[in-house]
């Protein structure tokens, strides 16, 4: 193996353990986090409120985040310094009990840890772009990792409480920082060319703006992600109700990715065939399937069933999104644009929808809020539909 060809292939390595670490950590945390909230006492409003504050940071602060963070070589050492620090901010969140304490730190925590996953995307794209691979091949490992984190911190959380599941992010966390370093430097900033511009917030923003399909698919995501929100926070909690156990909690919480690994990979296949707003399209159909059924059928074993389903929708939405983001934008403008559109708009999202879905969760309970996603994901289709690209040639992946 060529020199060059051996370094491709080690970036390629480490970026994939780095997603087993970074993405598989917080299945630790993620799947018992709102039933933590509930064992110390907090209601669905004073969850919501929390949901809300981590939004407003990650809404304000990802985008200038990742925008300032790819202009500097040092870019690489300023994610390893969020990595760790976003770690310790999880094991905090662990050790408290009072409502305020947990707002404070969650806030300190979005602040350092509100870029993380765009800049980590950016990464990833161009390292497998440059290996010859695809996007899923690397994301699958977040999911092998999420299989892992999700199992043992169902057994861990059963036996020890969930101050378990704490250290068990901080320490992937960790582990994830220390695995950023056997990656390259140079894809973690913006590569400088004389042709090419810096990363700039503002750039981003006229990117979506001004292109047709970004700009529906960006309606799309604030849509569904407002009518969505209370499934979101409370499913695991509805599971719960249900009759659940932490490790059957914990086994819902492996369903998806399970199917997720090999369909990760078929995405990327599949993306190149059907175009990635077409098979956004299917992710969101095949979503509106799922939510109805629970509805329809409130019960352990469909929400099980519908989560294992569930995995073919992830995959497809997850690699169509980044396929969808990457092709429609300059290389130096994929992160910032990336951090926009999931963290950005999330976070506004998550402003106006937690603290009511939490305040719909007190009042009528987790089940009607089924039937608020489901209406969602159909208005955010015909969004989609509306602003679909003009016809291409079959094997476009835009």
């Amino acid at each position: 193996m060529k020199p060059e060809q051996k370094s491709r292939f080690n970036d390629l390595f480490f970026a994939r353990l780095y997603y087993f670490c970074f993405m598989g950590g917080w299945g630790f945390v993620l799947p018992f986090i709102n039933l933590f909230y509930v064992s110390i006492g907090f209601n669905g409003k004073q969850i919501g409120v929390i949901s809300s504050v981590s939004a407003i940071v990650g809404m304000l602060v990802s985008p200038l985040w990742v925008s300032e963070v790819k202009k500097r070589p040092q870019a690489r050492n300023i994610l390893q310094a969020a990595l760790i620090l976003g770690g310790i901010g999880y094991y905090a969140i662990g050790l408290q009990s009072q409502f305020l304490w947990v707002v404070v730190i969650i806030f300190l925590h979005a602040l350092a840890a509100s870029g993380i996953a765009p800049l980590s995307d950016s990464m990833a794209v161009t390292v497998s772009q440059e290996a010859g691979s695809g996007y899923g091949s690397v994301r699958v490992w977040g999911s092998l990792g999420w299989i892992f984190t999700v199992l043992s911190s169902g057994w861990l959380t059963a036996r020890f409480g969930f101050i378990a599941a704490f250290i068990g992010v901080a320490l992937m966390w960790l582990t994830a920082a220390s695995l950023v370093f056997l990656i390259q430097p140079r894809f973690f900033s913006a590569q400088p060319a004389s042709a090419q511009v810096r990363p700039n917030l503002s750039a981003a923003l006229q990117y979506i703006w001004h292109d047709k399909v970004l700009r529906g698919f960006a309606l799309a995501l604030i849509i569904f992600g407002i009518f969505n929100n209370g499934v979101v926070q409370f499913e695991n909690v509805f599971l719960a109700e249900l009759g659940a156990t932490k490790q059957v909690i914990s086994v819902a919480g492996i369903m998806s990715a399970l199917v997720e690994i090999p369909f990760m990979l078929f995405s990327d296949r599949i993306v190149q065939r059907v175009g990635a707003h077409r098979l956004l399209m299917v992710a969101l159909t095949m979503t509106i399937f799922m939510r109805l059924s629970v509805l329809t059928f409130p019960a352990i074993l469909t929400i099980m069933a519908v989560r294992f389903i569930g995995g073919v929708a992830f995959s497809f939405y997850t690699i169509s999104f980044i396929k969808l983001v990457s092709s429609r934008t300059q290389p130096t403008e994929t992160g910032t644009v990336l951090a926009i559109l999931s963290v950005t708009i999330t976070g506004l999202v998550n402003i106006i929808a937690s603290p009511i879905s939490g305040a719909i969760f007190d009042v009528i309970g987790a089940r009607w809020l089924y039937a608020l996603s489901a209406t969602g994901y159909v208005i955010s289709i015909a969004c989609l539909w509306w602003t679909r690209p003009e016809k291409q040639p079959v094997g476009s992946a835009s």
